[in-house]
């Protein structure tokens, strides 16, 4: 049967399709694997795609009104089961809730079962879920969510039908923000530094980038003060930090400022783009960055960006965020 189709998710146009059809022509695979880095849409794409195989309406899917809509909506949809939104991926909560899918169907014909997050379960976690995998219960749809394969075993791989999501293209990022009030620069600067996953801009957007400027006045600021004055704020920083996190590791210090560890690396690209006169990625601060270019040699920001690299892989040992900062903005100068 033919139905319409109302997913209101941009980009991923082939999968969309497949999905859909599959759907309307009735031929659900055993197990699909949703991947790809996060912010892509993967998890809304489950939602419409759950609501769209339950729902009762015979033209429009979903049609959010039905009870079947509603119900899965709101994750109570009784043929409909969940796993690693609240729980850990644990042997024994994969046991459970392998036991609960083997049960008879309640309200349809059809069951499906959600596991997000599957990138994260252990080997022993794996082997509970093969057999199942193998031999899935009759009429009964899988869907695996991960946003890296790397670490999946490959016998989990080997029995799913792969769905690989993609950044978003420049155009399908266009099209999505017109939904949103924002200036032309800062739906550019969104675009250039969201990387086509609509995740991360609507991180970048939940408080009207207000959050964003700060950071990026934060940067410059540094970026722009003398010795003394980073020195002086990036102890007052950690100091900070250690009050607002009491017992927190050295490593999870470092965890807390990784967010401005990757601007800080975008600014220093930024910078060396802004001396080889093209185009700035963060478009909001352009006329900061050609000023401020003007201060560092080619040489210097093309070394500490190498630094930075080191510092990321660094930061997440137990070493001293503080120390970190305080050798790349010393480097810097």
């Amino acid at each position: 049967m033919s139905y319409q189709y109302k997913w209101p998710i941009y980009g991923h146009k082939n999968l969309l399709k497949f999905l859909q059809e599959t759907i309307s022509q009735d031929k659900l695979a055993n197990t699909y694997l949703f991947y790809g880095p996060r912010g892509l849409g993967k998890k809304l794409t489950v939602k419409y795609f759950a609501q769209s195989i339950f729902c009762e309406h015979q033209e429009n899917r979903p049609c959010g009104e039905c009870q079947s809509c509603r119900m899965t909506a709101k994750n109570s949809f009784l043929d409909l089961y969940t796993l690693g939104k609240d729980q850990d991926l644990s042997v024994e909560n994969i046991r459970e809730f392998l036991h609960k899918l083997s049960m008879s169907h309640v309200s349809g014909e059809k069951k499906l079962a959600i596991i997000y997050g599957i990138d994260s379960i252990n080997l022993y976690g794996a082997n509970a879920l093969l057999k199942t995998l193998e031999e899935p219960p009759r009429n009964t749809t899988i869907i695996l969510v991960a946003d890296s394969i790397v670490n999946l075993p490959a016998t989990v791989i080997s029995r799913c039908q792969m769905l690989k999501f993609r950044p978003l293209t420049s155009d399908d990022m266009k099209e999505w923000l017109e939904n949103f009030d924002l200036a032309a620069k800062e739906k550019q600067t969104v675009i250039n530094l969201s990387f086509g996953r609509p995740g991360i801009a609507l991180t970048m957007m939940e408080d009207d980038l207000e959050n964003f400027k700060k950071s990026c006045n934060f940067i410059i600021k540094l970026l722009s003060g003398s010795t003394f004055y980073f020195m002086q704020t990036i102890d007052k920083w950690f100091a900070f930090l250690k009050k607002e996190n009491p017992g927190s590791k050295l490593y999870e210090l470092g965890g807390l400022t990784r967010q401005y560890l990757d601007l800080f690396e975008v600014f220093l690209r930024d910078l060396l783009w802004a001396k080889l006169d093209r185009p700035v990625v963060n478009q909001l601060y352009e006329a900061e960055l050609k000023n401020l270019a003007t201060s560092f040699s080619q040489e210097v920001l093309i070394e500490n960006l190498l630094n930075v690299n080191k510092a990321k892989q660094k930061i997440q040992y137990n070493v001293s965020p503080q120390i970190l900062w305080e050798n790349l903005l010393l480097s810097v100068k």
